[in-house]
């Protein structure tokens, strides 16, 4: 099929698939608590998208029904699923903070807060660092590591997590000073190392386990790594007379 053809079928699907969900949500609305009573269908559907798109879900995650694409049998006004009711708290919450809140600061035309301000694309806004050390609590720093990779393949640039080199290096610290883990630290470092090697940071914040851990010379050759990608660091060049000296 030449390749016109087969984006003009593409096209009449997603329209017919857009159509025939439509067509199953009702024209009026009841049982609406943060929306006016009266607003128009086409005004809340595209409300209803951006939720969506921000939090990277379907319809059924917050309203009762099975197909997500053509929405048949749906039960709009049913608050039965626990995600509808959190949804309009933080409605209302956004709504508190766009209102009363943010004309507080006295600046001009401040950015509002949205659904994607905080979920940017996943359902529940974690910090990378938070969500990783989470996993840590419940199945180690392999379980840790393999979720990082996890994440990375499947959210790398799209803005819902910060994959730089300081998310992992906060990780990392806690492992060591909160948890007195190092090795533990240490493994996490390295995969900062792994994804992040154009960083300085990242070899210095391994540089500084090698440390803690009195393994000089791999200290030493993290911090090497560090100035090699930026000679003027001041940071690097005070740790490695530090580490040199034994202070």
């Amino acid at each position: 099929m030449p390749r016109s053809a087969m984006l003009v079928a593409v096209f009449l699907f997603l329209s017919l698939g857009a159509a025939l969900a439509s067509a199953q949500i009702p024209d009026k609305f009841t049982n609406l608590k943060v929306f006016p009573a009266d607003t128009p269908k086409r005004e809340l559907v595209d409300r209803m998208r951006e939720f969506t798109g921000a939090l990277g879900v379907r319809c059924n995650h917050c309203h009762v029904g099975q197909d997500p694409n053509t929405l048949e049998g749906y039960d709009f006004a049913s608050d039965d699923k626990e995600t509808k009711r959190v949804a309009r708290a933080m409605l209302q919450m956004a709504r508190e903070i766009n209102s009363h809140l943010l004309p507080t600061t006295g600046r001009q035309s401040p950015m509002e807060v949205r659904c994607v301000t905080c979920h940017r694309g996943v359902t529940k806004p974690q910090t990378l660092d938070q969500l990783l050390t989470a996993e840590i609590t419940k199945g180690g720093v392999p379980a840790a590591t393999a979720r990082y990779r996890e994440l990375r393949q499947q959210y790398y640039g799209s803005g819902s997590y910060d994959f730089g080199p300081r998310a992992l290096n906060s990780v990392a610290e806690n492992l060591a000073r909160g948890q007195n883990n190092v090795d533990g630290a240490i493994e996490v470092a390295k995969l900062n190392v792994e994804f992040n090697g154009d960083k300085g940071e990242s070899h210095l914040g391994l540089a500084g386990l090698y440390a803690t851990k009195g393994d000089k010379d791999a200290a030493i050759a993290c911090i090497e790594r560090a100035l090699a990608i930026n000679p003027e660091d001041g940071r690097a060049k005070q740790m490695l007379e530090r580490v040199r000296s034994g202070k």
